[in-house]
């Protein structure tokens, strides 16, 4: 009886593991003060880094409209609501401070970022450094006003609401650097967020006569109205301005703009804040104060950093969007695990009465024919569960085999149903293996399929390679694709082969040689592959007179500086990180054939010189007629020629 109780204990908590599910959903409160582009990007970011896990995290984001009263009930209903961790930017100080204290109370982390409130019982604090970007602010200003020497010059700080924290570091880092510099004339005069209240300051300063010669602005959207005084006044071009956000679309275009004369780019850092949540909520070391600092924008750097905040930008919309695709495809694997477990489960009871009643037929004869009729029965359950799984495998494969008959299907879609083809079977062994049924016979059957499936992908290829190479190569730009990966040489080989000619090699060392006998117009290589790399592969392409001017992209998971740098040493033409944008990579082969064409165009006549000659040692005439090389010839004249 005990090894009974023992098995049945371990049978049962095998059932309830395979139950239980491993993906912990973390709930990600946010509690925004207020809008504007800075915001908004900070909010983009956050919803996007919550696709960078592996685990579950779910952000929601709630505005308070710049109104406290609403942010207090707003914090409430958020603790209120199950979340586990909240991340706040108070809009006041203290007012807040009480709504704060009430969700620490309930056991939830509070993580404040940008701004603080007026309690200490928070977890911790992210955001950029005001007190930093102050400082920094002023020292540029100051070091731009050492160069005024017809009068003391006059600098004027407008500041905002002073009941946020924020306003009130900016302030005494601008102030402290002000304080390093005793020849300038400084005043400061308190305002708030908004641009007409910075606008009504401004006019009334200049208005009285004693007119600044630097103006700074706690924020990016102040400075539109203080711009708008100085040139109602007309000081335009007298009096630098300088604010502090530096985003895309506010403050480096109205640098760009001549605008301003400066501005101090406040690091949003949104996928920051959601690491730092997944810390606290996992148990991971954290520090409890998390300063980030910023740069100055000026006119000088304005466009680069310009260029890369847009790319960052598109990239968090293109994670969300490819996540948002990748859900409607889980919620149906989702829906597909569910029966497979619950099949699992059917299998695991069955097993468990199968144990029990040989169990029961050892501790007793005396019920023998009710043990064997119980058996019949279950026998016969475990054949109709085989039948309900093996009837839908039936039914996917069928077609599929059907399909394949068709003669008139393209290259793209008999791959595809190869691929298909192979994961049925795959699919098929996993089922057979599980329900125990027939196993040997099906393991045969399975392994045939599946070495069938290969043959026929091996001769699929085989058959599209010769029929390449004796299409005229004239009529469209080669592309030759280099990776290890079978599945991806397939996936890049259908995303290209409307518009190009396309050749694949699993390796460097055979993509060399077969770069060497077709000379392709473009080579798109992974860089993690066996027998040669990417890097290698690269560095002889670009060796070799032959292949030295065939354009090289570079597909990698490597993104590092230093990672791309090693391979544009290496002699790469461009660098592509996965995951990848189809339409980047199909624009990127595009341009550099066009540029590859361009220059053909610009040799022409100096190959033209060469290639009757040349031509025929290589047995490839001219184009009838015309004089002119076909651009293969072109290729290996350009390769031939001396350019030392």
């Amino acid at each position: 009886m005990a090894t009974r109780r023992i098995i049945v204990t371990t049978l049962v908590s095998m059932l309830l593991a395979a139950c239980a599910t491993n993906n912990k959903t973390y709930r990600i409160g946010v509690s925004q003060c207020g809008t504007g582009e800075w915001r908004d990007k900070v909010n983009h970011e956050m919803l996007a880094a919550q696709h960078l896990y592996e685990c579950d995290v779910k952000v929601s984001i709630a505005c308070a409209y710049d109104d406290t009263r609403h942010q207090i009930q707003q914090i409430d209903s958020l603790a209120d609501s199950g979340i586990e961790l909240l991340v706040v930017a108070p809009n006041e100080s203290a007012p807040v401070a009480e709504a704060i204290e009430r969700t620490r109370q309930k056991g939830i982390p509070v993580i404040y970022f940008d701004r603080k409130a007026e309690t200490q019982d928070y977890t911790a604090f992210i955001g950029g450094n005001n007190v930093s970007a102050g400082q920094t602010v002023g020292s540029y200003i100051a070091d731009m006003a050492s160069g005024i020497a017809d009068h003391q010059p006059i600098v004027l700080e407008i500041t905002a609401a002073m009941s946020s924290s924020p306003a009130r570091e900016r302030h005494d880092g601008f102030q402290k650097a002000m304080q390093e510099h005793p020849e300038l004339k400084y005043i400061c005069i308190n305002s708030d967020w908004t641009s007409q209240s910075a606008y009504q300051v401004a006019k009334t300063q200049i208005s009285s006569g004693l007119i600044p010669d630097m103006i700074f602005c706690h924020n990016d959207g102040m400075t539109t109205g203080v711009y708008k005084a100085i040139d109602e006044c007309g000081q335009k071009g007298r009096i630098k301005l300088f604010g502090i956000d530096g985003m895309a679309d506010e403050g480096i275009k109205y640098v760009l703009d001549g605008q301003l004369d400066g501005t101090y780019v406040y690091p949003t850092h949104g996928d920051e804040i959601i690491r730092l949540a997944l810390n606290i909520l996992t148990g991971q070391p954290y520090e409890r104060d998390n300063a980030i600092n910023g740069m100055i924008v000026t006119p000088e750097n304005a466009n680069i950093i310009s260029l890369n905040s847009r790319e960052l930008m598109k990239q968090n919309a293109d994670l969300i969007i490819i996540h948002d695709k990748l859900d409607n495809y889980f919620g149906l694997y989702n829906s597909q695990h569910k029966m497979l477990m619950a099949s699992l489960i059917s299998i695991l009871v069955l097993l468990i009465g199968l144990l029990l009643t040989w169990l029961a037929v050892k501790q007793t004869r005396k019920a023998h024919r009710k043990m064997k009729a119980l058996n019949e029965e279950q026998t016969l359950f475990y054949t109709n569960a085989s039948h309900q799984l093996k009837t839908p495998l039936t039914l996917i494969a069928g077609p599929v085999n059907k399909l394949k008959e068709d003669t008139t299907l393209t290259e793209t879609q008999q791959e595809l149903l190869a691929i298909m083809e192979r994961n049925i079977a795959q699919l098929e062994t996993v089922t057979n293996s599980v329900l125990n049924f027939q196993k040997e016979q099906t393991a045969s059957i399975s392994d045939d399929t599946a070495a069938e499936s290969l043959a026929n992908q091996e001769k699929l290829h085989e058959s599209r390679l010769a029929m390449m190479m004796q299409k005229d190569t004239e009529e469209l730009p080669s592309v030759l694709i280099v990776d290890d990966n079978e599945d991806m040489r397939r996936y890049l080989r259908t995303l290209l082969a409307d518009k190009f000619y396309v050749l694949d090699a699993p390796d460097g060392q055979a993509g060399l040689k077969l770069a060497r006998d077709i000379v392709p117009d473009v080579v798109v290589t992974d860089v993690m592959m066996p027998i040669m790399d990417g890097l290698q592969f690269c560095q002889a392409l670009k060796s070799d007179p032959i292949t030295s001017h065939i354009p090289v992209i570079l597909l990698t998971a490597r993104s590092t500086e230093s990672q791309q740098i090693e391979g544009f040493e290496r002699g790469a033409d461009a660098y592509l990180t996965k995951p990848f944008h189809a339409q980047v990579l199909m624009a990127r082969i595009y341009n550099l054939v066009k540029s590859r064409q361009q220059l053909r165009i610009l040799l022409n006549d100096e190959l033209r010189v060469k290639g009757e000659e040349i031509a025929t040692t290589q047995k490839e005439p001219a184009n009838a007629g015309t004089g002119t090389l076909t651009p293969r010839t072109q290729d290996r004249l350009f390769a031939a020629m001396n350019w030392g």
